[in-house]
């Protein structure tokens, strides 16, 4: 995979966050002696969020794709920054890709020569199997490669940076690839041909990837441990095992599935029973509806981890399940859920095969840390997660 998009460009960049419900922007300018410098940064929500109906749901993102890079060029203009943007980076989410990490090992009884040759060969034959795996999960033909990256070399046992040109008996690599569907892919790159252009310069990465790569720096003595990300209509999770990712997987059960099943359990309105919650949140309400005293989002939160702990024993044993788990907490109901999975006032410890699993919460505070002007745009902390890895790669150039 290259990043040689980052040399002899202009200053400014469009990062890119495509979610769920939502498509991020960000004008951003890197500096090999700054941290990233966010210029602008605007969150666009997707009219039509309902993935049942694929061409409404696929079409309602383009349109908000489009929509955000009007509006972020106008408002550019508006503070009277007029530099070209030169680069484009796009980091696709859930569901519009699927990821998934694989252990590809050779082991030789005489040493053999590592070159791009041999690792092409091996990587485009496992890259087949995982995509034929995918299509047999989803049902949906036609996957084409987002983003590959190896993500862990050993050479006979030991872990090496650089493994080309060298000579190994035993060699162990842990591959990341994603996947796209080939009709989004099509469909992206026909829009991003027509309103950019076809020779700008850009860039497809996955967003499992750049938060990966986060934590592993931000918690570099954590080797084993659950990420999760509750998005509005889908939660993703993946585990790290030995610092490589073990596991990747995702559930169709979201922050608005734990609202809605919590909300039939009230005969309250929608509006009044989240006006609750916030209230709940912000001034330590009992979270007890009027009408039948049971807590709020109990429901919700009941069936929202019971499939979090189905989802994550098709991962994991009770032998390498991790005993930390960090979940991004960037809404109101992330952060209360958090607190209900850590059983705080209780003295209960969130279980789960006979382990002992501490939950931390991730905020976006931390994250600003990484970012000039970071803190001018709240909620935003995949985009500012995107960056810092963006930035890693540029300084490394």
């Amino acid at each position: 995979m290259s990043f040689s998009l980052f040399k002899k460009a202009p200053s400014l960049s469009f990062v890119f966050d495509i979610r769920d419900t939502f498509v991020s922007l960000a004008a951003t300018r890197f500096d090999i002696d700054k941290k990233p410098e966010i210029i602008l940064c605007q969150k666009f929500e997707l009219k039509y969020q309902d993935s049942k109906d694929h061409k409404k749901y696929l079409a309602s993102m383009l349109r908000t794709l489009d929509k955000a890079i009007v509006s972020v060029r106008k408002d550019l203009v508006k503070i009277g920054n007029k530099e070209n943007i030169g680069k484009y980076y796009f980091f696709i989410g859930s569901p519009w890709s699927v990821s998934q990490t694989k252990t590809i090992k050779i082991i030789k009884d005489r040493p053999f020569e590592i070159n791009n040759t041999l690792l092409s060969k091996i990587i485009i034959g496992e890259e087949f199997a995982i995509e034929k795996y995918i299509e047999e999960q989803t049902l949906e033909p036609n996957w084409k490669v987002l983003e590959e990256k190896i993500i862990q070399s050993k050479i006979n046992g030991y872990k090496v940076d650089n493994i080309f040109g060298k000579k190994a008996s035993n060699l162990a690599i842990e591959l990341f690839v994603s996947f796209i569907p080939f009709e989004i892919k099509d469909k992206m790159i026909s829009y991003i041909d027509e309103r950019i252009g076809r020779n700008i310069k850009r860039q497809n990465n996955s967003c499992i990837l750049s938060s990966y790569s986060f934590f592993r720096d931000l918690y570099s003595n954590k080797n084993d441990f659950i990420y999760v990300d509750i998005g509005k209509l889908i939660t993703d999770l993946y585990v790290v095992r030995d610092d490589i990712i073990f596991g990747i997987a995702s559930f169709p059960f979201g922050e608005e599935n734990i609202i809605k099943t919590s909300l039939e359990k009230t005969n309250l309105s929608r509006d009044i029973f989240m006006s609750h919650i916030n209230i709940g949140q912000d001034k330590k309400f009992d979270l007890v509806s009027h009408n039948n005293g049971e807590d709020l989002l109990v429901t919700g939160f009941s069936l929202w981890t019971a499939e979090f702990k189905k989802t994550l024993s098709q991962i994991c044993t009770e032998m390498n399940i991790p005993n930390n788990m960090f979940v991004i907490t960037n809404t109101v109901i992330s952060s209360m859920l958090v607190k209900e999975l850590s059983n705080i006032g209780k003295n209960i410890s969130f279980e789960m095969m006979g382990s002992k699993i501490e939950i931390s919460s991730v905020g976006e505070e931390i994250m600003n840390n990484f970012a000039l002007n970071s803190k001018a745009f709240v909620n935003e902390p995949y985009i500012k997660m995107n960056l810092v890895f963006l930035d890693k790669l540029f300084k490394q150039q």
